[in-house]
């Protein structure tokens, strides 16, 4: 895997589909970093967000932002892009 991957996720309240997409991430041995807007409040407007989770594929300038569960083929065909 080439592109970085960064999820973007709520901690509290609980937010279940954020839970689905990292045990996903993690079960497929997929590297990723984590922001939780509950720690960091600043990151949604830094990043734009409007719903969670939403993953950040690739470096600024040439990301591509996921939102909700994904599948993960898609995920990994662009992260290898």
């Amino acid at each position: 895997m080439k592109n970085k991957l960064t999820l973007i996720k709520r901690s509290a309240p609980m937010c279940p589909e954020c839970n689905t997409m990292q045990f996903i991430l993690e079960q497929n041995g997929i590297e990723f970093d984590i922001i939780d807007i509950a720690k960091d409040p600043s990151a949604i407007e830094k990043y734009s967000i409007m719903s969670v989770p939403v993953m950040i594929i690739g470096e600024e300038g040439s990301q591509v932002r996921l939102n909700g569960v994904q599948d993960i083929d898609l995920i990994t065909e662009l992260m290898n892009d």
